[in-house]
């Protein structure tokens, strides 16, 4: 189901489990990142008869496909927010308390409610979404009446929400909820992003905490504070200590997709069922092994803080021995988490987490079709402009000291696929997996490349036409189709063509299949089909030449206005010159007409003009340009200008200027009030 942003799917891909949660308390409590266990220590003691196929299996059996390593919060600075929450007073208590209840019935309502006819989740007859936002609304009304304290409230409020947003696909009618009603919610990539909210509200709660028990500040314990804050820490120990002895019954140790996987493993081989199943308690052995070891390091750590706070309390030890011994136990705990996932460590002689300096520079190398298409395609405007680069590249390194003053062949290399960019105007296409790889637009113009936050309607031009003519190229190339037949039958692939695509990279080591029959930079058309809606637009792009046929949609009439569009074989259009904001064009004609530019439309902020004065161009072929020329020589520029930028950046300066001039007042204000004391 689309939203108006992004698809929910799409959004929701990347949901983190409601056991997953426990990341924030326990690193490992889902196994850490994706990647295979290893022969490491975790293996030790694992059944001899499975370990080479243990040591393959993935070390993360969360609910995400894949992941880079858990959100982890810290158990210190849960335990100091969970001691900051419970010393709160009255009805406001019983407002936090209700925060379980509201989880449980976010979860009752995602679990039970039904699918109408239209395959809408209801409850009673409501949608589901409807009622999960109706109960977090309610619930944090109720809190604005009856917490007292509106700093805790408004970052409880925010870490509860944050985090039950997080576990998206798996609090469906929430999430909903936020799709549907909360603007901007659907420009999420991934849900879990959001539990960067969490990771700020809980350290400012437990920084809360401690600032609040200071005995400078009325902080002195007394039995009913004393009597709370052991019963948190005594919770949360509790909890650890059921974690670390009741694993298997508290938590999954084996996915849904493994799951999946070896019962069909079991049914395809019914001998081996008894093998499949011990393999299963083999894997949740060495997993539950992971598991328990991190949360015994949590309650070590918990036991640790624990006991300052209450030696603190029974005013045994100062607020700077606290201080101090909760920042280094904190520094241990994140420290020892973080060197899992970013060290310079190496294996084989090879960084595991850590990328070198030169690697960093420079992260790709050109393959033998990149230096191809470099030598196909270069020219004396790009021998010129590498000139310029390479003296404004050795002007820079002057400065540089020693062995770095020189010029090192790779950078020479980059120097010129740079130049080739800027006085080329041809796109390439990677046969591979072109929509989630950025290698190829590191050298080259792409049609590929990778971004969360999809262009929406070039999105839609992959799925309905680009995939499928991938698809095509890549079955006459394994069927054997040769080269000459190869190009010849690409010039049935119009949307190919009008996207310039002149390269296609099949084997990076070897040269890429040159496609003569690409449109180029931009080019007139012979006659105007119009369209009603986007709908008719896509479909009829695979009906069209888009050589000599533009699609325009009804709504650009007036714009194109009397435009004739008469066949001009002597017509031309030249790109002369390419800046990333900006382009230019020169066009020639006898009859003048419909140009179409192969570059994505974005009315909002590309803004044309034909020999400097300003004019409308339009949307054509689903996601080009399109723009009406009169006869003769004249220059097209395309430059961004962004008039929602444009305005509200004065705004944003001054406001930061106010910011800073209310900061300077208040700590003029706050001296002067200290010097009057003295």
């Amino acid at each position: 189901m689309r939203t108006a942003g992004l698809d929910r799917d799409y959004i929701t891909t990347y949901s983190y489990g409601k056991q997953e949660s426990f990341t924030l308390l326990v690193p490992d409590a889902k196994g850490g990142a994706t990647g295979a266990m290893g022969n490491g220590a975790e293996l030790s003691g694992a059944d001899p008869r499975f370990r080479q196929n243990l040591a393959q299996m993935n070390r993360y059996w969360g609910d995400q496909l894949s992941t880079s390593g858990p959100q982890y919060a810290g158990v210190i600075v849960a335990l100091l927010m969970l001691l900051m929450l419970v010393q709160t007073e009255g009805k406001g208590r019983w407002w936090l308390l209700g925060s379980g209840l509201l989880v449980l019935l976010q979860i009752l309502v995602s679990n039970a409610a039904p699918f109408d006819l239209e395959n809408v989740a209801t409850v009673g007859g409501i949608k589901a979404s409807i009622v999960a936002g109706l109960l977090l609304v309610a619930y944090l009304v109720a809190g604005l009446f009856l917490m007292r304290d509106g700093m805790v409230y408004a970052l409880f409020s925010a870490l509860l929400v944050t985090l039950l947003l997080s576990w998206g696909r798996n609090l469906m009618p929430l999430t909903d909820f936020f799709l549907e009603y909360v603007p901007g919610y659907n420009k999420f990539r991934a849900v879990t992003i959001i539990l960067v909210v969490v990771e700020l509200a809980a350290p400012v709660l437990a920084i809360l905490f401690l600032d609040r028990a200071q005995p400078a500040t009325g902080g002195d314990w007394d039995k009913v504070m004393e009597k709370r804050s052991l019963i948190a820490m005594g919770a949360l120990l509790v909890l650890l200590l059921a974690m670390a002895l009741l694993p298997d019954g508290l938590f999954n140790f084996v996915n849904d997709q493994e799951r999946s996987a070896l019962m069909r493993q079991a049914e395809d081989s019914p001998k081996m069922e008894a093998q499949v199943i011990a393999f299963v308690d083999a894997l949740k052995e060495v997993r539950i092994g992971i598991f328990t070891a991190d949360v015994w390091r949590s309650f070590a750590f918990v036991l640790a803080a624990s006991a300052l706070v209450f030696l603190f309390g029974r005013k045994i030890i100062g607020k700077v021995v606290l201080i101090g011994g909760l920042g280094l136990l904190i520094l241990l705990d994140q420290w020892t988490v973080d060197k899992r996932y970013m060290h310079n460590g190496k294996e084989r002689g090879r960084y595991v987490h850590w990328v070198d300096n030169a690697v960093h520079q420079q992260p790709y190398t050109p393959d033998a079709a990149d230096k191809a298409i470099l030598e196909a395609e270069w020219s004396p405007a790009a021998g010129s402009d590498h000139q310029a680069a390479m003296t404004r590249l050795k002007e820079r390194k002057q400065n540089a000291g020693g062995i770095n003053k020189l010029v090192k062949p790779e950078e020479e290399l980059l120097e010129r696929f740079s130049s080739l960019r800027r006085n080329s105007d041809y796109r390439v296409l990677t046969l591979g997996n072109p929509f989630n790889d950025t290698r190829v637009s590191y050298f080259h113009r792409s049609l590929g490349g990778y971004h969360g936050a999809k262009l929406k309607r070039y999105q839609e031009v992959i799925e309905f036409h680009l995939g499928p003519a991938i698809q095509r190229v890549t079955s006459m190339l394994q069927s054997g189709t040769s080269l000459p037949e190869m190009d010849s039958l690409l010039a049935q692939e119009g949307v190919l063509n009008m996207l310039n695509t002149r390269y296609l990279i099949y084997n990076p080591e070897r040269p890429p299949i040159r496609n003569s029959n690409a449109y180029g930079a931009a080019w007139f058309v012979d006659e105007v089909r119009w369209v009603k809606n986007a709908d008719e637009e896509i479909l009829a792009l695979s009906e069209i030449d888009p050589a000599t046929t533009a699609l325009v949609d009804e709504r650009y009439r007036t714009v194109l206005g009397s435009t004739t569009v008469v066949p001009d074989p002597s017509a031309s259009v030249e790109l002369t010159q390419y800046e990333t904001n900006e382009l230019t064009y020169l066009v020639r004609s006898n009859n003048g007409g419909l140009v179409i530019f192969s570059e994505i439309w974005y009315g909002p902020d590309w803004h044309a003009t034909v020999d400097g004065q300003p004019v409308d161009h339009v949307r054509a072929n689903y996601i080009l340009r399109g723009l009406p020329v009169p006869a003769g020589e004249h220059t097209v520029v395309f430059k961004v200008s962004s008039e929602p930028f444009n305005t509200s950046r004065p705004v944003a300066m001054a406001s930061s200027a106010l910011v800073l001039l209310v900061v300077i007042g208040a700590l003029v204000w706050q001296a002067r009030t200290a010097l009057r004391a003295e």
